[in-house]
């Protein structure tokens, strides 16, 4: 057996090829969606969240998909906030549907990477003003968690459910869901790193440019709320640096999006994400 061209072979290379396929191929579906009057998109299976363009906007459906995610668009759209309206809800069992108007317009993920350094500071302020109102929303709802349901933790792999929780306390449980190889002094070292005291405000959870449509430069909508609710005040900042994007400086614009910054909160959940369950 020959060995020659196996030093010729470089995995890491390997891998980050099939990442950037990976990732063209989701642009080319997002950008046929869009383009397409009888679109289809497909998140895990099928039966998991199937997202369909029909006659009077788009349908959500599937076991992934949760009620509470309609509960947040009406809200957002009480704010004035650019979501789509939300024209009917069913739910039967473990699937359910969700019917809400198309926003025409280009995914952000695809648009950033023409657009200059100006455009881009012009859209990353439209979504500091779409988070200052969202933080500065009251809402009656005094637990953590979405909208009448469980917190709801999209990690590195998988997502996790709990609660909901009356303080932030049990908050701080929920998110230390650590590896059983976890040392005991790496657990209690960042138990003593979470805050107690947050203010509870109202959070997308996904803010990632997948999930933002543009025109040009303008914000259209802000989409997929699956993931909102009313968190921990720094959860919306936090997350912004955990979600996946190709936008290679995205997370730059961090500074512009975010009237406030948590750094110590930020230094705490990456380290956390080193033993927490993915």
């Amino acid at each position: 057996m020959s060995y020659e061209n196996e030093s010729a072979i470089d995995p890491f290379q390997a891998l980050c090829a099939s990442h950037d396929q990976d990732m063209a191929s989701a642009a080319a579906r997002r950008t046929a969606f869009r383009r397409d009057p009888h679109g289809i998109l497909v998140s895990g299976q099928s039966s998991e969240c199937r997202i369909a363009r029909v006659e009077r906007g788009v349908c959500k459906a599937g076991s992934r998909v949760r009620i509470e995610e309609s509960r947040a668009l009406k809200f957002a759209l009480s704010l004035q906030l650019p979501v789509p309206a939300v024209h009917e809800v069913n739910a039967s069992g473990q699937q359910t549907e969700i019917l809400m108007d198309f926003v025409d317009g280009e995914c952000l993920e695809e648009a950033w990477l023409s657009m200059n350094s100006e455009q881009k500071r012009s859209v990353a302020k439209q979504i500091g003003h779409i988070v200052t109102t969202m933080r500065q929303a009251a809402s009656d709802q005094r637990r953590i968690g979405a909208f009448g349901g469980p917190a709801r933790d999209c990690r590195q792999i998988s997502d996790y459910s709990g609660g909901p929780f009356t303080n932030e306390a049990e908050f701080n449980t929920f998110v230390l869901d650590l590896l059983r190889r976890t040392p005991s002094l790496i657990r209690s070292t960042l138990a003593q790193a979470l805050n107690v005291d947050s203010q509870i405000v109202l959070t997308h959870g996904d803010l990632t440019p997948r999930n933002i449509i543009v025109k040009g430069d303008h914000v259209q909508a802000l989409l997929d709320w699956e993931y909102a609710g009313w968190y921990p005040e720094y959860w919306e900042y936090i997350k912004f640096f955990d979600r996946p994007t190709d936008c290679k400086d995205w997370k730059e614009y961090a500074e512009i999006i975010f009237g406030t910054q948590y750094p110590k909160q930020l230094l705490t959940f990456q380290a956390l994400a080193r033993w927490q369950k993915p």
